[in-house]
């Protein structure tokens, strides 16, 4: 196993990629070179950026697919460097993903629930981000025909907080779209702002309102104070953790290329993170 490991440690290999790797063999997954110089090529990125320290946990499922998906559940990042505190489970906690739920590559690319039964528990207590010191973001490659609003990512307190990026088949005119709530129920941003790419939302930023972001361009504001989450349930994935109460609710019938959770972004920090995301996605065919 340590001989695998080091064949993969090369110079040209960015230190978070190298220990990205190395978790993803310790779980029992594995990823191709190419794979690997993609992943290196992201951080180096985020590094010439200068945006390292706005991610508290970044998952961009890549590596092989297996039974038990282990690479593909290993997040690249856990804390905002890779020696101060991490955050979350040291592995996504699988709920019903399949091995054929995913594909690395080409034009199946990414994780895919099925709006039913299958998301993912960072294990991220909302309650350690600041409402105005936030962003969540996920990478939608595809939906899939569903009724109503579902949650992609995101916690609900069964109260008056709520901190999501939800997608919708339709509304009362028939729109689809993505949105995403900071604070209240009530609080959107970013509504009707196309189907698939990148979406980051973040707390206040832009004109001091909460900031929505579609493929690094800045789409939609909300017009009230983020508010701090108060309860300490966890983010999951494909879903939103309602109270922290299971079988999940909201289960959303797409399909995922990455997320991300963390610090809020200036508009420029946004593009320079979609620009990042847009490479390692060319670099793996996907589309």
């Amino acid at each position: 196993m340590t001989r695998r490991v080091m064949a993969l440690a090369t110079p040209r290999i960015h230190h978070d990629a190298l220990d990205w790797v190395r978790r993803v063999v310790a779980n029992g997954g594995s990823c191709s070179q190419s794979t690997l110089r993609a992943v290196s090529a992201f951080c180096d990125a985020i590094d010439r950026a200068g945006i390292r320290d706005r991610f508290y946990r970044l998952n961009l499922f890549a590596g092989n697919s297996d039974a038990s998906l282990a690479a593909v559940r290993t997040p690249l990042f856990r804390g905002q460097s890779l020696t101060g505190t991490q955050f979350g489970n040291t592995i996504d906690t699988n709920n019903n993903f399949v091995a054929g739920d995913y594909a690395e590559t080409g034009a199946s690319a990414g994780l895919t629930s099925n709006g039913t039964t299958k998301y993912l528990n960072t294990g991220y207590p909302a309650n350690t981000l600041a409402a105005n010191n936030t962003h969540l973001g996920i990478g939608l490659l595809a939906t899939t025909t569903q009724s109503g609003i579902r949650t992609a990512i995101g916690a609900y307190n069964l109260g008056s907080n709520t901190l999501e990026i939800m997608l919708r088949s339709s509304d009362a005119t028939a729109r689809p779209g993505i949105f995403s709530r900071f604070g209240t129920a009530t609080d959107r941003m970013g509504e009707n702002v196309g189907t698939t790419g990148s979406a980051l939302a973040v707390g206040n930023n832009l004109a001091a309102w909460p900031t929505f972001y579609r493929n690094g361009v800045a789409v939609g504001t909300d017009a009230t104070t983020s508010q701090n989450y108060p309860s300490d349930h966890s983010i999951w994935v494909f879903a939103n953790n309602s109270g922290g109460t299971t079988p999940a609710i909201n289960i959303t019938a797409c399909r995922l290329g990455w997320y991300s959770i963390g610090a809020t972004m200036t508009a420029s920090q946004a593009l320079a993170f979609h620009n990042a995301l847009a490479s390692f996605a060319t670099a793996l065919s996907r589309t």
